[in-house]
């Protein structure tokens, strides 16, 4: 039950709060900055990630050694660690080139493109779901907000689990609506407090942890923030006498088998909750284990994340460069120029010339700009279409077929082949970390929905099937295909290989026919398997009649694709 009043700090709670388990010290910036570079924009731009030696903010953004101010202007406008929030991006743009590189230079957005890419592909398939009734209820609604399996993983889950390569997710009842009393079980059932709501908990605030032998939390700490806007009546489990701050406050809540304890800051127990789960209510999803680590995943997009940072940079450097050059320097007579550092300029913009005499010769000095050179620029942007390039193979991602532009050649089949072949195979691994988080996550929720280890014979009837086929075929080549194996299947038409043909024909419908719904599919499937049985049962028919019947096709039609 909720303790009507904050408990006093005892040295054991005070210890509890500042636990952190070794494998979060070592991974927790890193984590952060995945995440960072997923969302991009003004999170990526402005995140800092401690101070260097000069006590300067360490950003993604590098900073050149001429670039550090001089010791008097250490504490100056656009210097500090960085623009109040909701601040336009320019706000700390002054004549420092770092911080003029930092607002003028567009984020990319490499890591999120390329998560988007693939779990558009993974699920533009439908997803085989079997499950208990109460386990099908959950995935029409997993948040409690009403976001189905499909939208929550799509949208939230699946974008942070494969940018940082690990992810917990919390279970729980929901919390009892303001002003209800709940007294029976026809309360609970009325107001809906039995189902499951899951929640995500970046791995950044999985504090501490210790896990049992099968790698499941046997008590961990869980960082959390408090609303500033929340009070007393409208808070889930805040204690009496919540008042409204600044900025969202640092809670920590420690979970067992038996209950969970919120602390403060400085270890004061303000809540104690008991649950019924018998086991944490709170499961790690991991793309790939680290090798030296227990409890930590290996992003398959850590490379891609280097690079966009990489491409950030020198972004910025080729900004500057154009910025620069776009005023070119002027350089002529000294005479000219005057004690102010000025030179004089006549009516309408006109800039006079030195008059020379000598012997008798009358000459003029002239003024000249000077050019600066465009090695360094062109070899920028060599470097950042190098970049693009190896974001693209990284991804897996193939160029489109027959095209060619800067950075890109028409490929022959072999190569199209090839991208298919490692894009299928980079695809097929996102739906294999799926289906695996999946099956892990309608675990939990059996485990909340029933208040204690789920039944085994419901466990078992756990059906997540993700489809390995992803149509990453051109509808041209298909065409092409099915026309070469029905040529090497020595038959005048396809009427002699119709489960081959249906499963061509249906390909071939669905990338030319994108985006319909899997009843329209499944409608115009059912039209191409009975279309195919009527040829088939005419071409029996047109046998049994023998050579002379006129609707025998010759043995020397060329079959379709020839």
């Amino acid at each position: 039950m909720l303790n009507s009043e904050p408990l006093a700090t005892t040295p054991a709670s005070k210890t509890l709060v500042a636990r952190r388990h070794p494998e979060w010290r070592e991974h927790q910036m890193r984590w952060r900055w995945l995440l960072d570079s997923l969302e991009g924009g003004e999170r990526y731009r402005q995140a800092v990630y401690g101070f260097d030696r000069r006590g300067m903010p360490v950003r993604n953004l590098i900073r050149h050694k001429r670039e550090y101010p001089e010791p008097r202007e250490a504490d100056a406008g656009g210097y500090g660690p960085g623009a109040p929030a909701g601040a336009d991006q320019a706000f700390a743009a002054t004549d420092d080139d770092y911080e003029l590189r930092r607002a003028r230079t567009p984020v990319p957005t490499f890591v999120a493109e390329k998560i988007g890419d693939h779990l558009d592909r993974v699920f533009a398939r439908e997803v085989k779901r079997e499950g208990p009734d109460a386990l099908a209820a959950w995935w029409a609604d997993v948040d409690g907000m009403g976001a189905d399996i499909d939208c929550w993983l799509r949208d939230l889950a699946a974008p942070a689990l494969l940018a940082c390569g690990s992810l917990d997710v919390l279970f729980d009842h929901p919390v009892r609506p303001d002003g209800e009393a709940v007294l029976t079980q026809a309360d609970v059932i009325r107001l809906g407090l039995g189902a499951c709501v899951a929640t995500i908990v970046l791995p950044e605030n999985m504090l501490w942890w210790r896990l049992d032998a099968k790698g499941r939390y046997v008590e961990c700490l869980v960082r959390e923030y408090a609303d500033p806007a929340a009070t007393p009546a409208s808070a889930p489990n805040a204690p009496s006498g919540v008042v409204e701050t600044a900025a969202p406050a640092e809670r920590y809540r420690h979970w067992t088998a038996r209950d969970s304890a919120l602390y403060d800051r400085d270890g004061r127990e303000l809540a104690r909750l008991p649950h019924r789960f018998n086991r944490v209510p709170i499961v790690r999803l991991l793309t790939r284990r680290k090798a030296r680590c227990r409890n930590v995943g290996q992003s398959s997009y850590e490379g891609i994340a280097e690079r966009q940072r990489e491409y950030y940079n020198r972004d910025s450097e080729l900004i500057l460069s154009d910025t620069t050059q776009a005023h070119p320097l002027l350089q002529g007579p000294e005479d000219f120029v005057q004690a102010d550092g000025t030179i004089p300029i006549g009516p309408s913009w006109l800039l006079p010339k030195k008059k020379s005499t000598h012997a008798g010769t009358t000459s003029y000095e002239g003024f000249d700009v000077v050019n600066f050179p465009k090695d360094g620029a062109d070899s920028l942007r060599t470097n950042k279409q190098d970049l693009r390039d190896e974001v693209d193979r990284d991804a897996g991602t193939a160029k489109p077929a027959g095209m060619t532009g800067a950075g890109t050649v028409s490929q022959s089949g072999i190569s199209k082949g090839f991208d298919n072949e490692v894009l299928n195979n980079k695809l097929a691994g996102v739906a294999d970390v799926l289906a695996h988080a999946e099956k892990l996550l309608a675990e939990f929720a059996l485990v909340v929905l029933g208040d204690g280890e789920p039944d085994p014979a419901g466990l078992d009837a756990v059906r997540v099937e993700y489809s390995k086929q992803f149509d990453l075929t051109d509808i041209t080549d298909l065409g092409s295909y099915i026309g070469a194996i029905l040529r090497t299947i020595v038959t005048p038409g396809a009427i002699r290989a119709p489960k081959i043909t249906a499963a061509f024909l249906k390909d071939m419908i669905r990338q030319a026919l994108p985006g319909r719904d899997d009843a329209t599919y499944a409608a115009w499937d059912q039209e191409i398997d009975a279309g195919l049985a009527q040829e088939v049962e005419a071409a029996k028919a047109a046998l049994a009649a023998g050579p002379a019947n006129p609707t025998v096709p010759p043995t020397t039609q060329k079959p379709p694709g020839a």
